[in-house]
């Protein structure tokens, strides 16, 4: 193979001509070529050397990123199930205690509903008895007559007889409402 020297020994007189520079390219192609490819990639021919060394060296990094990634993933779809099942599970002790606090209400009220009814038939016994009472013990009856109806309403029940003790209580306060006695 040919090889260009530019040293003295081979009459080198200090001028370079352009025949000169294009048969030292032409005789050093193959290497300039080598060199070019280091910092660009020439499309026709494919040759990526830098490409394929940064593919080589970073494979294993893509692979761990990858691997991370999946396991990231799976953690976060069992976390979403554990979530998703707490959440089911507070909804349904929710619901039971709901349902719990409901049924307290409800055995209250029925407790109430109970106690106003003898109240009230206590009061009606009584005036029966012509035992004295204040304005302000009627107008208490009166309310939780009122009370008494809502209650049995919402329930759906029936009232018996409370309607009759009450017609009674409001006769005998009718009848002595306006009078000058605190007892009647």
């Amino acid at each position: 193979m040919y090889s260009y020297s530019w040293r003295k020994e081979d009459n080198y007189m200090g001028e370079i001509s352009f025949v000169d520079i294009i048969s030292w390219i032409w005789d050093h192609a193959i290497q300039i070529l080598v060199v070019f490819s280091l910092f660009f990639e020439i499309s026709k021919i494919k040759l990526n050397p830098i490409t394929a060394l940064m593919n080589h060296i970073l494979k294993p990094i893509k692979k761990d990123i990858e691997d991370t990634k999946k396991e990231l993933n799976d953690s976060i779809d069992q976390l979403q199930s554990k979530i998703k099942l707490e959440i089911e599970s507070i909804k349904l002790e929710q619901a039971n205690t709901k349902s719990t606090i409901n049924q307290l209400i409800e055995s209250n009220e029925m407790s109430e509903i109970s106690r106003i009814r003898w109240e009230i038939i206590e009061f009606s016994n009584s005036i029966s008895n012509d035992i004295k009472h204040t304005k302000d013990e009627y107008r208490h009856i009166k309310d939780e007559a009122k009370r008494y109806h809502t209650l049995i309403e919402k329930y759906e029940l029936d009232n018996g007889i409370i309607d009759e003790e009450m017609a009674k209580i409001n006769d005998r306060y009718e009848k002595n409402k306006n009078g000058t006695s605190v007892y009647f």
